[in-house]
Formats: C-alpha cells, sequence, structure tokens
C-alpha cells in the first residue's frame, strides 16, 4: 500500500533533504511539496493525502493551526511534526493538537521511517528525547507554562498599542487570518478575555514598560 505525502517547510533545503531521503521508503510516494501552510491546505482540498509531515513554526500560519486545519480537512489524515523545539509545554500541545508523531529535525533522517511506520499503522511516535523531557516534567511535578513566541509577543505589543489586525498583518508581512490565530493563542496562553487581560499580562511580565 501507497502512503501518499505531501511535504511542508519553509526551508527549501530541507523539503529537497526530506524527499530525496523518502525515496528509500518502499510504501512513500511524495505527492506534493510546499513551502506554504496555505498552500498545503489547497492541496488537501483539491487531492486525497495519507499524511502530512510539515515543520513546527512556518512563517504564513502557525504550525497548530495548520493541523487543526488539516484535520478538518481530511479527518484520517496522518501528521508527523518536524521541530528544533522540545520544550513540555509545546510537546503537549502538538499532542492536544492531535499530531500523531512529532520528531525533532536533528534526528529526522534517523527517526523519520520509524515514526512513518508507527503512525501508518495506527500508532504514535515521540523522539526520544521528547518522551524523557515530557517524564522529567511529569516526575518533577512542574507546572509547564504557556510560553509565548518572539511572534506572539510581536503581536501581543501591537495589540496593546490598538492597531488593528488589518494594521498587525501589514506591518509584520503575515496574512489577517495569522494575526487572529496569534491573537487566539495569546487569550489562550494568558487566560485573558480580552486586550485589557492581555496588557495585565505584559505588565507582570514586564514586557511593556
Amino acid at each position: 500500500m501507497q502512503i501518499k505525502t505531501l511535504l511542508v517547510d519553509d526551508h527549501a533545503i530541507i523539503v529537497d533533504g526530506l524527499a530525496a531521503l523518502l525515496q528509500d521508503h518502499p510504501a512513500i510516494v511524495v505527492g506534493a511539496t510546499t513551502s506554504s501552510a496555505n498552500f498545503a491546505l489547497s492541496y488537501l482540498v483539491k487531492e486525497p493525502f495519507d499524511l502530512l509531515i510539515t515543520d513546527y513554526s512556518m512563517p504564513d500560519m502557525d504550525g497548530l493551526a495548520l493541523v487543526s486545519k488539516a484535520k478538518a480537512i481530511v479527518s484520517d489524515l496522518k501528521i508527523i511534526m518536524l521541530s528544533m523545539h522540545d520544550e513540555p509545554h509545546i510537546i503537549r500541545e502538538v499532542m492536544a493538537a492531535g499530531v500523531d508523531g512529532y520528531i525533532l529535525k536533528k534526528y529526522a533522517r534517523q527517526e523519520l521511517f520509524h515514526a512513518i511506520d508507527a503512525v501508518n499503522s495506527g500508532r504514535q511516535y515521540w523522539s526520544v528525547e521528547v518522551t524523557r523531557a515530557l517524564l522529567a516534567a511529569e516526575n518533577a511535578n512542574i507546572r509547564i507554562p504557556q510560553e509565548l513566541t518572539d511572534r506572539e509577543i510581536e503581536v501581543l505589543k501591537l495589540l496593546i498599542e490598538e492597531f488593528t489586525s488589518k494594521q498587525i498583518a501589514e506591518k509584520l508581512f503575515i496574512s489577517e487570518r495569522t494575526v487572529e490565530t496569534h491573537r487566539s493563542n495569546l487569550l489562550r496562553k494568558t487566560n485573558s478575555t480580552n486586550t485589557i487581560g492581555l496588557l495585565k499580562y505584559a505588565l507582570a511580565k514586564n514586557l511593556i514598560s
């Protein structure tokens, strides 16, 4: 059985490397590659795919937003996420989003085939370091913080300055939809319901003076 695969990463050299690596997997057929999360979604709408392999950080859409939207289009789509991050709070977000596998980029060559075989058989796959990070957090009984990304902090500061979504999008060279995704994530992560809540959070964390 062939596994039709869509590769997504904003670095062309990584996409090309993954495509070359997957040529050695007997069941994988790379149906398309793209550097854009939005283009990835358009591919999923137009033709069937079995597996999505995507970067965590994408310029035009948050990786977790891509996962959510991709699953809404193809409910049984298998998703493996590649990332440089091994922070427990990020891993938990990925799990909650419904990702089937999470691999640290530095181990992709060694682990990708194992991850593909696992998710294709209905199991999940997490890099060894990822599992260790989660276990360490659990054993230490650590409350994992909902940390903000650099981009989210940028959006937060502009929201507090009362820029509109359109103005923020133009200023940061991203789409309005991406701004709204960041705003939604900010409200969730800071347990806020409006901009006043975001302001209180920013002051408490010394993000603004």
